[in-house]
């Protein structure tokens, strides 16, 4: 049965990433994934709790499996579900790109802060309403090294009053981050030091 997974462009020689993930008959899962460049392609792979890095030769096809789960699930030990952020919105300083193209769910569109990092800027997503948050996934996608090197996470629940919620560093492309839960309408991400790089975030996900 085929199950969800992200890629990063459209079928054809793009210069992207294609990929496909299955559950089998015997809970075991497999991905397929392509890379559609002529060059290498580094990319993360997360399922449940765990996630890994890999880099794929131009135009190279690579198959990954897992054995099933204790839970028999892919959501992990932790049974986590994604929140979904259809209807949400969400804006970012600088400004750069749409930052809605962080939460619409399609790892092949993005935000770019357009401007090298620097403490301070942050892009923030506001769920509508109040809901708990037990992670928090930054994924800077095929944009290697656009990560923010060190963050911080807040959240809020009127826009005004932000209260912590984590701070940490990121040494890759996709950064889960475990929080105890909490309620919250909105949550902030901050970039807290500089770097030469841009700051992109190709997918802001929440799971509860």
């Amino acid at each position: 049965m085929r199950i969800g997974s992200t890629s990063y462009g459209t079928t054809g020689w793009n210069g992207q990433l294609m990929d496909a993930a299955f559950r089998n008959p015997d809970g075991s899962t497999a991905l397929v994934v392509h890379n559609e460049n002529d060059d290498p392609r580094s990319f993360a792979v997360a399922l449940g709790d765990q996630s890994f890095e890999y880099t794929l030769p131009g135009g190279a096809v690579a198959t990954f499996t897992w054995p099933r789960s204790d839970s028999g699930s892919g959501s992990g030990s932790a049974g986590l579900s994604p929140i979904s952020l259809a209807g949400a919105t969400a804006t970012a300083v600088p400004a750069g790109d749409t930052a809605g193209l962080a939460i619409d769910a399609d790892g092949s569109t993005l935000w770019q802060s357009k401007a090298a990092q620097a403490p301070g800027q942050y892009l923030q997503v506001d769920q509508g309403t109040s809901r708990t948050v037990r992670r928090v996934a930054l994924d800077s996608g095929g944009n290697l090294g656009d990560f923010a090197a060190t963050w911080q996470l807040t959240y809020s629940n009127d826009g005004t009053t932000w209260r912590p919620l984590a701070t940490g560093k990121s040494t890759g492309q996709l950064t889960n981050v475990d929080v105890k839960p909490t309620r919250a309408r909105y949550v902030r991400v901050t970039s807290t030091a500089t770097s030469d790089h841009w700051w992109t975030l190709a997918d802001f996900r929440l799971y509860n």
